[in-house]
């Protein structure tokens, strides 16, 4: 495959592969209606909210064959059986996903992370995690059948987001998979995903 990879600095990048899936408009309708789509919550400050996306459990990548074939194709491109594929489903551009680091796989010093975008092409955005006002923002802009993947310590350093777009009206499916080294200083604390509680003394 032919890859374009993107310099974040000298120890993270992006690797964006156009075109990847041949069809990727039958790739988006089957799995829109194979997939069983759930709105899950997270936590900001004291309370539950609701997700602004809906996630898909998958048992595998053998679920569907454009999903298998991207799994081979990461695995033969990057050596490392990489764990996944999640899904996540955007119904329009008012739903998004805010910039951030996959801080869950807890080890960021060296990580892939890597994903198929499936429907409407929306923005994909990174970010150095301590940018300033007027500091580049990187948008690569994936396209429905284009895979990117994040590596390096991208994880480490650069934030991630799916930002709104109220102008696009179409859907759009990402599918992830991510692998770690499990090298270098693990990340504690909570996830993205666990309840922040401010003001409790404890």
């Amino acid at each position: 495959m032919e890859v374009e990879r993107i310099r974040l600095d000298d120890w993270s990048w992006v690797d964006v592969v156009r075109a990847f899936v041949p069809d990727p408009d039958t790739a988006f309708h089957e799995l829109l209606e194979q997939v069983n789509w759930r709105r899950g919550e997270i936590y900001r400050f004291d309370h539950a909210r609701a997700q602004n996306y809906s996630g898909g459990f998958v048992r595998n990548a053998a679920v569907h064959p454009v999903l298998l074939t991207t799994h081979k194709a990461l695995r033969a491109q990057y050596g490392h059986e990489m764990a996944g594929p999640t899904l996540v489903h955007y119904r329009d551009g008012r739903e998004a996903m805010g910039v951030h680091r996959d801080t869950d796989m807890r080890w960021l010093d060296e990580t892939l992370i890597g994903i198929l975008t499936l429907g409407t092409q929306r923005p994909f955005v990174l970010r150095h995690k301590i940018s300033r006002d007027g500091d580049p923002v990187i948008n690569v802009n994936p396209a429905g059948g284009d895979l990117l993947v994040m590596g390096g310590r991208a994880q480490a350093d650069w934030l991630h987001g799916v930002p709104p777009a109220p102008s696009v009206t179409g859907a759009r499916i990402s599918a992830q998979w991510r692998w770690t080294s499990r090298t270098g200083r693990p990340q504690t604390g909570a996830g993205s995903g666990a309840p922040r509680r401010y003001g409790h003394g404890r």
